[in-house]
């Protein structure tokens, strides 16, 4: 935890912010409070990096109520899967039958439908950053790790795939210093891809402003697949095809039981 504590004028600016937020009974963004802000005349809207950085260190810094899940990441959305889901479209346990607990992270939100599709006989977690981890994203993460190692007591794996550039290695160095600092369990992260060698090999454009820089995109398909599935494969074992039978058996009985209960209640029959 840090001692950090703000100045008199960013002290009024977080309290009247926190008075804001527990106005409101749902969970609120940055760019919400920033608004309630400016309507307060604490500072205009040019002054939004200052406000940015003000909220970030309160929250780091655990200021006062401040805490890094006290705002909500409106944008990015974490795909946590393979865990019991007790409802229509129901998963049974895939970590259950693994050597690892493992998720995928990854730059950016533009290669989300990508690794959904050649991990979809994984049903591995998927967390895509979008450029710079969020605060609530980075709690979120630190959390879901914790509660994963308690359930499965399983090592942690994480593999991330990003930009073979400054900025690439950037994003994730800062994310890993914040998710291991507020995680009381022990993880394994592994950058896997893009990097420079990998770049060469498959033979990549160069980002003509930024030498030895490039995008993960810029991949060809079959080249992406095999970065992915490869890497995966080290720690994680495709859904055995006797669970996805028994999960598809139980969905189709339960739902079978719940249109019986709903036609008996309501005398519709809803087939």
């Amino acid at each position: 935890m840090s001692n950090w504590q703000p100045r008199p004028d960013g002290k009024a600016i977080l309290d009247y912010a926190m008075d804001k937020i527990k106005s409101v009974p749902y969970k609120v963004s940055s760019r919400w409070v920033f608004y309630r802000i400016v309507q307060g005349g604490f500072i205009p809207k040019s002054q939004i990096n200052k406000f940015d950085y003000l909220l970030s260190r309160a929250r780091k810094g655990f200021y006062s109520e401040w805490k890094p899940d006290t705002l909500t990441d409106s944008i990015r959305q974490t795909n946590f899967k393979g865990e019991f889901h007790a409802s229509f479209g129901l998963e049974l346990d895939n970590i259950e039958f693994q050597d690892y607990y493992v998720q995928l992270w990854f730059e950016a939100e533009a290669m989300h439908g990508q690794f959904e599709y050649f991990t979809k006989n994984y049903r591995v977690s998927l967390v895509p950053f979008r450029g710079d981890c969020s605060i609530p994203i980075k709690w979120e993460l630190a959390k879901k790790l914790e509660s994963a190692y308690r359930k499965y007591q399983k090592p942690i794996k994480v593999l991330y795939f990003g930009d073979c550039d400054k900025k690439g290695y950037q994003i994730l160095d800062a994310a890993v210093k914040d998710i291991k600092a507020w995680c009381n369990v022990s993880f394994s992260i592994e950058r896997v891809g893009l990097t420079l060698e990998q770049a060469r090999e498959f033979g990549l454009p160069e980002n003509p402003d930024k030498p030895d820089s490039y995008q993960w995109e810029a991949l060809e398909n079959e080249h992406a697949e095999k970065l992915i599935l490869q890497n995966l494969a080290k720690y994680q074992q495709p859904m055995p095809a006797t669970l996805k039978e028994h999960e598809k058996a139980v969905d189709n009985k339960v739902r079978t039981q719940i249109i019986e209960v709903l036609t008996a209640e309501l005398g519709t029959d809803f087939q």
